[in-house]
């Protein structure tokens, strides 16, 4: 089993260590009245002799040289020929090396006496060179060389999570360890922290760690094949047979990145059948495993095995030697933090990123100009979207020269397309159905490698234990997805228009989704149009409100419905006040947001729809006369300052929602300014709200008296109905107090 020894002395390690060079025994003898540490004989006519110090001095280091003339001297006489070797506890000087060469000793460090069975540093040195697994840039395909941010693991059935040191005393104590987690949350990093934090005291504790990436391993069947394909990949084929006899005398870690990348040899929807084609690629892995005993950590995506136990018999791995480890989705603030410091990146977080590894690694990469363009002062989500989405599809194309970038985007927007009629949002997503995904982008049934490439598809999870169904499990990505299929729609091509647009879909496209599909220039506005008409005669109305909705999303060229009519839609979002607008009905619809104020319209009309959220007004009372019979739920609190804050809100505005709030509709004579302000946090450290305060004393909206604190602010309540107007219009609002706010 490969773990770490725990010799009694620094003689009985030195003797393990000799008897795994010559694969035989090294055991103490006297030799010519001398006694001999180590002696190992080779063959009749050959033996080693090995003198063991532990004493790091010149005079100590000659003693025992003498020793080893003295019984190679006496083996001599006998026709028997000797080499012999001192090791040294610690490192060597000249002066020993050169007492040594003078009587054909080898005076050597135990380090360089091991190098002998295998010379791990040399294999180190280049093994840290080379990429591990997806650790890479993403676009050019070198090996990333970020500073690694220490990140936490969880550890299944325990509650404390770990770090890579202690994963890699989980294998250094003889454990198997399965690391899980999707697409992009650093699996192969932690690899390669693994691979680090046990290369420092490999050779002391005679536990070497390999670090083998899979998907370079295509149709090995055996562990000799994938360790001999490993070392001659790296340029080492002068090593690979002391890593053959290192791996027999169990002295390897192994970590093997991918097991979800390595090839299976043909598709299946039959469950049974797709079992098998996964253990039968894995059987190189599965022989490693077993051979070694312990000491291995495997990683992969989650969700490519429907069940643990499948996962268990196709590693070769038993319930009880293992440890299960997951990696965490996203960074959380203070690792979030670092990671920019760590490239010297200086980066407002916006709200909407998530916060992914590879998301972040992404932004890492991005040219200056992009960079500004998404991150700057304006920001530019749809632009980041679709530059990641492209980096997503290049990097998982990157696994095999038989997939392309083009190919794997158009499967995921025939599996969004599919997602669209499911009852749960997301999916799930049956094998036939990524069958008939992957048939309709390349136009032939998948075969060999492109069946691994459909198990193991990022942002694609598994729905539960004993499923081979998918479902997508991250609506970031899905929700762009969407709006992408629906740009590739052509009304030009009747067959695949009629076929959107006759489909009952039941999952609207939200905000994301809206705009990624308001920015896309595949179909023009008038062609969206037309296809949101098109929709509503063949009774697609969740596509037809998909449409509306990006079409009303930020522009400022006002854009005319030509009278289209909507009824029992889907709207997630609404956005009224982003772009004027003309000639549109939207009848018994449902609205899970419906967004104020609404920009200049004209002929327009919202007729007893459904709104679970109405936000930038406070009431129903404020609601334009064309809208009809609405059933609203919620309107936009100002009932405290936490409320006021989540309104979203410019911070001008929101310190004058708050300083009404309280002195026309609290208790109390007056406020003093402290306590107007109390809760607003920063935003009221800007020079806001003493102009705020100054202009509704210069208005008359407020009085001041000195109080025994200080200046007391109090109402003046012949304006208070002009205020409450203020309150619940919000955003609507167009009283010349709300405007002159705007522009501060």
């Amino acid at each position: 089993m490969s773990q770490k020894r725990d010799w009694s002395s620094f003689e009985d390690r030195v003797r393990e260590m000799a008897s795994y060079i010559w694969s035989r025994p090294c055991t103490p003898q006297r030799v010519g009245g001398v006694n001999i540490d180590g002696v190992t004989v080779l063959d009749p006519e050959i033996q080693c002799f090995v003198e063991i110090t532990e004493e790091r001095s010149l005079s100590k280091v000659r003693e025992d040289i003498i020793k080893l003339h003295t019984a190679k001297a006496a083996m001599f006489g006998k026709g028997i020929m000797a080499r012999c070797f001192c090791v040294v506890n610690g490192s060597t000087t000249p002066a020993m090396r050169d007492a040594g060469e003078a009587q054909h000793v080898n005076v050597l460090s135990f380090d360089e006496f091991s190098k002998q069975f295998f010379d791990f540093n040399r294999y180190s040195a280049a093994r840290k060179v080379s990429p591990f697994g997806s650790s890479i840039n993403p676009l050019t395909g070198d090996a990333d060389d970020t500073k690694y941010v220490p990140v936490r693991y969880n550890v299944e059935g325990k509650k404390e999570d770990i770090s890579t040191k202690g994963i890699a005393e989980y294998l250094l104590s003889g454990k198997n360890v399965v690391l899980l987690g999707e697409y992009g949350s650093g699996k192969s990093r932690c690899i390669r922290e693994v691979f680090n934090s046990l290369s420092e005291n490999a050779v002391q504790n005679f536990c070497y760690p390999v670090a083998i990436d899979l998907r370079k391993s295509w149709g090995l069947r055996q562990s000799f094949e994938l360790i001999r394909r490993h070392f001659s990949e790296l340029g080492l084929d002068g090593l690979e047979g002391n890593a053959i006899k290192a791996f027999n005398a169990k002295s390897l870690i192994f970590l093997l990145d991918g097991f979800d990348e390595i090839g299976s040899q043909a598709w299946s929807n039959d469950s049974n059948r797709l079992k098998f084609i996964r253990a039968n690629s894995l059987e190189g892995v599965k022989d490693i495993v077993r051979s070694n005993g312990g000491g291995c950590l495997v990683a992969g995506r989650e969700h490519y095995f429907p069940s643990t136990d499948e996962m268990f018999n196709a590693l070769g791995m038993s319930h009880n030697n293992t440890v299960v480890v997951r990696s965490k989705n996203e960074f959380n603030e203070s690792e979030l933090l670092e990671y920019f410091q760590n490239r010297d990146i200086d980066v407002d977080v916006p709200t909407w990123l998530p916060k992914r590894p590879l998301i972040c690694q992404t932004i890492g990469e991005l040219a200056e100009d992009d960079f500004e363009k998404m991150f700057g002062e304006e920001g530019d989500e749809i632009s980041f979207w679709n530059h990641f989405i492209n980096v997503l599809c290049q990097r998982d194309a990157k696994i095999h020269v038989s997939f392309d970038p083009g190919t794997i985007m158009r499967i995921f927007v025939n599996l969004a397309r599919l997602t669209r009629t499911k009852t749960s949002n997301v999916g799930p997503i049956s094998l036939a159905e990524l069958q008939s995904a992957f048939e309709a982008a390349t136009g032939a049934a998948p075969v060999e490698e492109a069946s691994v490439m459909l198990q193991r598809l990022p942002s694609l999870g598994r729905v539960g234990a004993e499923s081979n169904d998918r479902q997508f499990v991250d609506i970031y990505i899905l929700d762009g997805l969407r709006a992408k299929d629906i740009a590739s729609i052509s009304l030009f091509v009747e067959q695949g228009a009629d076929s959107a647009t006759s489909q009952k879909w039941l999952n609207p496209l939200d905000d994301l989704g809206q705009r990624v599909l308001a920015s896309d220039t595949t179909l023009t506005e008038k062609t969206k149009l037309q296809l949101a008409q098109k929709a509503v005669e063949n009774g697609n109305a969740v596509l037809a409100s998909d449409v509306v909705a990006s079409l009303l999303r930020a522009n400022d060229v006002a854009f005319d419905f030509e009278d289209l009519e909507i009824r029992n839609g889907d709207f997630l979002l609404l956005s009224l006040d982003e772009r004027a607008f003309s000639n549109l009905r939207i009848v018994e619809s449902y609205i899970g947001e419906l967004a104020f104020p609404a920009k200049a319209c004209k002929r327009v009309e919202l007729e007893n729809c459904v709104a679970p959220k109405v936000t930038g007004v406070a009431s129903q009372a404020v609601l334009p006369s064309w809208i009809k019979g609405l059933e609203a739920e919620e309107f936009d609190s100002v009932a405290s300052v936490s409320r006021i804050r989540k309104i979203g809100l410019k911070p001008a505005h929101e310190i004058l929602i708050t300083i009404i709030r309280k002195t026309f509709f609290q208790k109390g004579a007056g406020r003093k300014e402290e306590a107007l302000l109390r809760g607003l946090g920063m935003i009221s450290g800007k020079n806001y709200s003493g102009r705020i305060l100054n202009i509704m004393i210069r208005e008359g909206l407020l009085t001041t008296f000195k109080g025994n604190e200080g200046t007391v602010y109090s109402p003046v309540r012949s304006h208070t109905r002009r205020m409450q107007s203020i309150l619940d219009e919000l955003s609507a609002s167009v009283d010349p107090l709300w405007l002159e706010v705007d522009s501060l």
